[in-house]
């Protein structure tokens, strides 16, 4: 099943008025009167969820028509937020009032409305802070969020402003990449034509009843493979994106990150985020920035769980692993990026025709195969080959990267049942040429 998500970005909605909005989806036609395009987008597009951003900034903020709303001394930013969701929802209900289904969205908890850090002065708050501090909530809220499977991803950003737009852009833009490894993404992006400004309440009034203002698709496509780019502190994590970016599959399996460990690090880091957020005399001050870990952590999660909803995956990782596992796993996870299938089967297959023609062929080496024992893979290719090769002191990452991180002086094999297994000998070091290979330092 694909799943529909519908994601928008939102300033001050307490200021927008009514308009007749239209949009043309999927050969049908629809249009509605109202201050936001998010009910005519959710009754034409029937997401399965919403996922709202909104700025802290909003809190105490003064709702038209509502003079009697006092403002609130907040002694926590929990409260803050708190603040924040209660009068967005109240607004969202006002909507809803036109919108079946996104009543039903609101009362079925398929509507998220996440309260993100902003950064600013308003007569309402004054909010300090790092401004990527909103990208990293973002990205930890989306990697969440988002499907683990297959998904169509609407982003309206018609109500976004200053940074909101490009930087939930962005993140999407990351996460969906790492999806694709896997499933089917779709991205879609929406945005309006400009609400009528400039006029004298007269002409206004006229030019509004007459109006209807477009949402227009300006951005959409079936979304492609892109692996992490950044490192962590951990070398084991730091290993496995590497493998992701390199084709190393046995990297993969060796290195493969565990969810709960992955969760307790972003977790603890956001405890530390709330921690050090001070509330006084109406203004709210981070006095820490998430760390560059932070968003990698947090990307590296929500591949994780992508992966992990294939139960290829659920037995990672492995120390020692069979070559039919590889080779699943390699038309799994790199069956769109052609070039790195193509080279990493190429080395598991020579891995396993030496193996096989090692294991029928009379000798000591032929023995201790037949008995599975296990046997560094160089001293099996020599026997196999009738070669004399000799074992590198220091592994060279041009040759690592070229034989997809199969080399023969570091990794080992054993026949069990029929079936070749393989393994690294010191897996410190693998993690460090691998991460080497991919930085150029440790």
């Amino acid at each position: 099943m694909i799943e529909k998500v519908l994601i928008t970005t939102w300033g001050n909605p307490f200021q927008w008025e009514p308009i007749s909005y239209e949009f043309k989806y999927d050969s049908g036609y629809y249009s509605l009167e109202s201050s936001s395009t998010l009910p005519v987008l959710v009754e034409a597009i029937k997401p399965e969820k919403v996922i709202l951003f909104v700025l802290d900034t909003l809190a105490n903020i003064q709702i038209k028509g509502k003079p009697d709303v006092e403002p609130k001394e907040f002694l926590s930013y929990s409260e803050v937020v708190e603040d924040v969701r209660k009068r967005i929802k109240w607004f969202l209900y006002e909507l809803s009032e036109k919108c079946p289904n996104l009543k039903h969205m609101l009362e079925s908890g398929h509507l998220k409305i996440a309260v993100a850090p902003g950064i600013g002065l308003f007569k309402n708050i004054r909010v300090e802070g790092d401004v990527l501090d909103f990208y990293n909530y973002v990205i930890y809220e989306l990697s969440r969020e988002l499907p683990a499977g297959s998904a169509e991803i609407y982003l309206d950003l018609t109500h976004g402003i200053n940074f909101m737009p490009t930087l939930v852009y962005r993140a999407l833009n990351n996460l969906l990449g790492l999806s694709a490894f896997i499933n089917d993404c779709k991205f879609v992006v929406l945005n309006s034509e400009p609400y009528p400004q400039g006029f004298s309440k007269e002409e206004k009034e006229k030019i509004i009843s007459e109006t209807k203002i477009r949402i227009r698709v300006v951005e959409d496509r079936v979304v492609q493979p892109k692996p992490i780019y950044s490192r962590v502190r951990d070398l084991r994590f730091s290993a496995f994106i590497s493998s992701l970016a390199n084709g190393l599959p046995l990297v993969f399996t060796t290195f493969y990150p565990k969810l709960d460990e992955l969760r307790e690090l972003i977790d603890k880091e956001l405890r530390i985020f709330f921690e050090n957020i001070e509330i006084s005399n109406g203004s709210v001050k981070r006095k820490v920035a998430f760390s560059d870990d932070f968003k990698t952590l947090t990307k590296l999660y929500y591949l994780v769980r992508c992966l992990n909803s294939n139960e290829l995956f659920k037995s990672l990782p492995a120390d020692e692993v069979s070559v039919d596992m590889l080779e699943k796993i390699i038309e799994t996870v790199f069956k769109k990026i052609v070039r790195l299938e193509i080279m990493t089967k190429r080395d598991v297959r020579q891995i396993l025709d030496t193996v096989n023609k090692a294991s029928k062929k009379e000798g000591e080496i032929g023995d201790r195969i037949r008995n599975g024992e296990k046997l560094l893979y160089l001293d099996v290719y020599n026997f196999a080959k009738d070669k004399n090769l000799q074992r590198e002191k220091k592994v060279d990452p041009r040759n690592f990267l070229a034989h997809a991180g199969l080399i023969s002086d570091r990794i080992y094999v054993r026949l069990e049942g029929g079936n070749i297994k393989l393994s690294y000998g010191d897996p410190d070091e693998i993690a460090e040429i691998s991460v080497k290979s991919m930085w150029g330092k440790f």
